[in-house]
């Protein structure tokens, strides 16, 4: 029936029928494919040990992406090539993730890279766990350029707060790398923090010879905004056999991540060794600035700076307000080439048997390398300030005070020269001597290898003192060897008792031994004790072209006073009162207060008023009678009052002429000071020669005050011009009235010629 009903059928339900059956043949293929490869799938997951996804799976996902904007600008995107959210914990787990920071300025290009994190949609946290790789760039770099590259693990990620872990991290940047313990990273201010026991190795630049910085800090801060990294203490920076410990340390990175400025605060304190010994610097603040090539450009101090050298061969200390030292960093290393410390500053060395002092308000060195040792050394030194150095010595002390000072010093860093300018003064002082004082415009000190100085040159209006001595002079010598002090330039010296001038004068300081030369002119004092500036009016005064002596001074502390001796040479003049002697050579004893002239010798002298006697004619000259004397030698002594003439003696004035082989003339002060000549006694040949008459003897006197001349020994004899002879025992003429009064031993009788 069935089949004759379909034979029946039109042709157009016949079509539909097939359709029909078509589709549900179709459907039944699909359910049986379905079920095929629902079954591979299975059997091929559990060949793989793979599990189905779990009930508590709300949605899988790819590309998941969230972003966070302020406004029109978007501060962070995170992306993930895979999210899981579970239905009851209310988070997504995130694989394959990264985290693009743009920062408030979208100016960074920050990335956050970790393989798995767990994402809660409601807080907007992140945590990942595993290793987290943080990469911060600038926006307009490269993205291959990394900052700096950070890697830890455990990390949170707040919506609204920081990035941040506890656990170990490790960093790369181009200037070098480093670790630590716990990190925050801060999006909104872009900072970077290591929380604590941070360790840096600094990479040394190319072909710079030495090896990397190493800085261990309590935490480190990387500061975007700044460019710079802050260490905080305490830091710690070593290299070589050099180590910085400081309470704080910042690093000023350029453009490439690698350090141009250190910072060092909180008492930062550099220590090490060199040849000399162990080195240490102190401040209150410290920085460094660094060139391209990583040299150092300049090094500065400040606030209470203190260093300090201590080796086998001494100490050295230094201090002040503030030190900059200057790097010639065109090399492969810097090498120091200015010094500049300022305020109160202080340098102090001592060895084993010296020290030296120096103190000024400002002090700069010009350094250069020393190819011995790679260590730098001192070309000069000068203050640009008043500034006072100080050489101690077991033997003596020298203080130099100068307005301004300037040091030259040698290749093993000993000083040379010493300069000083502006007004200078000099004080030396030891054991054996009175402290010497003495000062000028200028002054050149030179030195020793040993570093004794060998000469100290004054210039200028030189003045000096030395225990009772005193000098002018307007150069001055000063030699270590041989205790001499030269002064030169209308040089004079004087003490107590004595006053020397002349063009130069050498003076030992040890032996009291002077020499003077070039228009001589010495004074003494007959009273010992007296002082006075000018030359004194009644002292003994000598001129002459050289002089050599001893002092009278005394020389030392122990010493008791020496004797004053002076050889006077050459055109040597001798002036007491009104009194006058000129000879070749003119010898003195101050103590003695004798001079002895010799060669030529000529003196003149004014002798006493004669005395009225009511028998002499009326005084019709009111004139001096000046005496005039000429013989080979005379000795003169000025306590005594006397002077005489030996090896022949020729003696003239206005009232005769007195010849013989010796002459003695005595000499008495007069009312105004004047030495005058009370009488003179000539023996051996004795010849006078007196208004015509001539009279001769062994001995002869004249007594100015009575106006006679008395003749005595052998036969005395005297001739008036009328060939008139007078012979006896003793002969006496007066002057005044022409008498002559002769002792015959038995009788005595006056005989007075017309």
């Amino acid at each position: 029936m069935a089949w004759l009903k379909l034979k029946g059928m039109s042709n157009r339900d016949a079509a539909r029928y097939a359709r029909w059956s078509g589709g549900v043949a179709i459907a039944i293929c699909v359910a049986v494919l379905g079920v095929y490869l629902h079954r591979r799938w299975r059997d091929r997951a559990n060949e793989k040990n793979l599990q189905p996804v779990p009930a508590a799976v709300a949605q899988q996902s790819a590309d998941f992406e969230i972003s966070r904007a302020i406004g029109p600008r978007t501060i962070f995107t995170v992306r993930a090539s895979q999210a899981t959210q579970f239905k009851d914990e209310n988070r997504s787990l995130l694989e394959n993730v990264m985290i693009t920071i743009f920062g408030p300025r979208g100016d960074r290009n920050d990335s956050v890279h970790a393989n798995e994190c767990s994402y809660e949609p409601e807080t907007g946290s992140i945590r990942c766990q595993g290793v987290v790789q943080i990469d911060l760039r600038n926006a307009k770099n490269a993205p291959q350029k990394t900052e700096l590259q950070l890697e830890t693990s455990n990390i949170l990620f707040e919506r609204d707060s920081d990035v941040s872990t506890n656990s170990a991290v490790t960093l790369k940047f181009p200037g070098g790398e480093g670790s630590g313990t716990g990190l925050v990273y801060a999006p909104q201010n872009e900072n970077v923090t290591i929380k604590k026991n941070v360790q840096l190795e600094i990479a040394p630049r190319q072909n710079s010879g030495r090896p990397p910085v190493l800085i261990t800090s309590s935490s480190l801060e990387f500061r975007r905004s700044e460019d710079a990294l802050r260490l905080a203490g305490p830091a710690r920076v070593e290299q070589d056999s050099q180590t910085l410990t400081a309470g704080m340390l910042e690093l000023q990175l350029d453009a490439a991540m690698r350090p141009s400025r250190a910072v060092a605060t909180k008492n930062p304190e550099i220590a090490g060794r060199d040849v000399r010994g162990n080195v240490s610097l102190a401040a209150g603040r410290m920085s460094a600035n660094l060139s391209p090539n990583g040299t150092v450009q300049k090094l500065s101090a400040d606030d209470n700076v203190r260093g300090q050298t201590n080796g086998s061969e001494g100490m050295d200390h230094f201090s002040a307000q503030h030190v900059q030292v200057v790097m010639d960093a065109s090399g492969a290393q810097s090498e120091p080439r200015d010094f500049l410390a300022q305020g109160n500053v202080k340098l102090e060395t001592k060895g084993s048997n010296s020290e030296g002092h120096l103190a000024t308000e400002s002090l700069r060195a010009e350094l250069s390398p020393n190819k011995n040792n790679h260590e730098a050394g001192i070309r000069s030194a000068e203050t640009l300030a008043p500034g006072k150095l100080e050489l101690v010595k077991p033997t003596e002390n020298v203080e130099i005070d100068g307005g301004k000072l300037n040091a030259i010093f040698g290749a093993q860093n000993e000083i040379t020269e010493l300069r000083g300018a502006s007004g200078v003064s000099v004080r030396r002082t030891s054991p054996s001597k009175p402290m010497e004082t003495s000062s000028a415009q200028t002054l050149l000190a030179k030195f020793g290898p040993d570093g004794n100085w060998q000469t100290i040159e004054e210039d200028g209006d030189v003045k000096f003192e030395q225990g009772e001595k005193r000098g002018t002079a307007t150069t001055a010598q000063l030699v270590s060897a041989t205790n001499q002090l030269i002064l030169s330039g209308t040089a004079c010296v004087e003490d107590s008792s004595s006053h020397l001038q002349a063009s130069k004068i050498q003076l030992n300081q040890v032996t009291g031994e002077v020499h003077a030369s070039g228009n001589v002119v010495a004074s003494f004092s007959e009273q010992k004790g007296a002082s006075s500036p000018n030359p004194m009016t009644d002292a003994a005064q000598i001129s002459a072209d050289e002089m050599d002596g001893t002092s009278a001074g005394k020389l030392s502390n122990s010493d008791s006073a020496t004797t004053g001796h002076a050889v006077f040479t050459g055109h040597a003049r001798m002036w007491q009162g009104s009194g006058v002697l000129q000879a070749r050579t003119i010898e003195f004893w101050q103590d003695e207060q004798r001079a002895e002239a010799r060669g030529s010798v000529f003196g003149e002298f004014v002798e006493a008023p004669h005395r009225n006697t009511g028998n002499e004619k009326p005084q019709t000259k009111l004139t001096p009678v000046l005496w005039q004397v000429h013989a080979p030698k005379a000795d003169y002594w000025s306590d005594a009052g006397k002077m005489e003439w030996s090896n022949g003696v020729d003696a003239r004035s206005s009232e005769g002429t007195v010849q013989s082989q010796t002459v003695q003339m005595f000499f008495s002060r007069a009312e105004n000071n004047q030495q005058t000549l009370e009488r003179a006694v000539g023996t051996g040949n004795v010849r006078i020669e007196q208004n015509g008459r001539i009279g001769t003897a062994e001995r002869g006197e004249y007594i100015a005050r009575d106006g006679k001349f008395v003749l005595s020994g052998g036969q005395p004899i005297l001739t008036d011009s009328s060939g008139n002879t007078t012979a006896g025992h003793e002969l006496t003429f007066f002057l005044a009235n022409d008498s002559i009064l002769v002792d015959s031993q038995n009788t005595s009788e006056t005989t007075k010629h017309p």
